[in-house]
This record gives C-alpha cells, structure tokens and sequence, in this order.
C-alpha cells in the first residue's frame, strides 16, 4: 500500500489556487496609467509571474527605491486588484476534489506564494479554505523570491516533509524553476503559461480537473 505520511503538497496561489492572473494584469495596467508606465500583458507576465512585489516595483521604479515607497506602490497596486478580481473570486476549476481527497488523507499541505499577506487572507479566508493549510509561506517571510528555492524550502520545513517528497503546483515558470532548485517535484498548471514554457514541470496539465490523488500518489511511486 502507498505510504503518504511523508508527502507533502505545496500549492502556489496566484494562477493556482485560483485563476486571478487577469486581474493582476487589469489591476497593473490602472498602476500603469497613473505613473505612465508603458509594457505590453505579454511582457508584464514574462517578467513579474510569480516574482515578489519587491522584485518587481523595483524593476518598474528603479532598484535604489527606498524599502517604504516599495511597500506603499504594492499596497496600492493590491488595493486596485481585490478591488477588481473580488466580485469574481472562485477555487481555480477541479481543485476542491483534490484539496478534499487530500486533507481527507491526512496530507499535510501547505501554500507557497509570492503574494502580501492581504492578499493571502483575502483568497483563504474569502474562500473559507485555510484550514486546508498547515503552512503558508509569502513574501513576508522569504529574503529572495522565486525562482529561488526559499520559498518552497520553507514550505517543506513547515509541513515536517523532505523537499524530495514534496509535490508543488506552480503556474509560472519561475515556480517551477525554484520547485526543481528546492529538490521537489513540480507539476505545472497552464492558467497563464503555456505546456513549452513548463516543461520543466514533471507533469504538465492545464486545469485541475486532468489530476486526482492517485496522479499523485503515482509521483512518487518510483521513491516507495
């Protein structure tokens, strides 16, 4: 019989959890316009997916921006997109049968983010899903952001697991990247990117509703 008490499962939030990538885009061009930046979606996406705040308002208004201004353009940026994307919030399509199996299995899990906090309270609690969680782990509590390992590294820590016995959902390629780099498995959801950029994925699959627990368990069959 598959022994699961040593898997863990890290999910990434944003284009995971659920698919808000849209609105992120739709809250950054409103920013945008007011501090008349000009980048196409395309570009927005190839450069800030999955990347922390930090990164990416420093890349927007130069790397010496002082550490409160950084806080204060993230704050607003956000703002605009709970604002934008709340009407709409929603489980990403075929997650709540595997959250379900999941936890029902006793299978620590945990989230992994480049989000703020207020955006990691307004999708958990918003969507009444935090007690799926034993961890969560974000911005706040990482120096580097993805594609380094940090964040995943912790993740593992907080649920008790080896990073080689983790699984970890990521949409963007830089997740992927730093699921690999942190020694775990990496399945990568196409909410944004396409199949060729996640190749480095294990498995690839464009919604929820293509993988169950036994995909799962089947990951790590090779380890048993």
């Amino acid at each position: 019989m598959m022994q699961t008490k040593d898997i863990g499962v890290i999910f990434d939030m944003d284009g995971t959890l659920i698919n808000n990538m849209a609105y992120h885009v739709a809250a950054f061009h409103v920013f945008f316009k007011k501090y008349g930046i000009s980048m196409s979606d395309e570009d927005f996406l190839r450069f800030a997916n999955g990347r922390t705040n930090d990164d990416v308002m420093r890349h927007l208004f130069g790397s010496d921006t002082s550490q409160a201004r950084v806080i204060e353009l993230t704050n607003e940026k956000e703002g605009i997109y709970r604002d934008l994307y709340r009407p709409h919030l929603q489980l990403s399509s075929g997650l709540q049968p595997l959250l379900d199996d999941l936890y029902s299995r006793q299978i620590p899990m945990a989230v992994g983010s480049s989000a703020i906090d207020d955006n990691i309270d307004f999708v958990l609690d918003g969507l009444h899903i935090r007690h799926y969680f034993k961890a969560v782990i974000n911005a706040s509590q990482v120096q580097h952001g993805k594609p380094h390992p940090e964040v995943f590294l912790k993740a593992a820590a907080a649920l008790g697991c080896a990073p080689q016995r983790c699984l970890v959902f990521e949409d963007a390629a830089v997740g992927i990247d730093a699921a690999r780099a942190a020694g775990a498995k990496a399945v990568g959801i196409t909410s944004v990117m396409s199949r060729q950029a996640l190749r480095q994925a294990d498995l690839v699959i464009d919604s929820f509703t293509q993988i169950n627990i036994d995909t799962v368990f089947g990951l790590f069959a090779a380890q048993q």
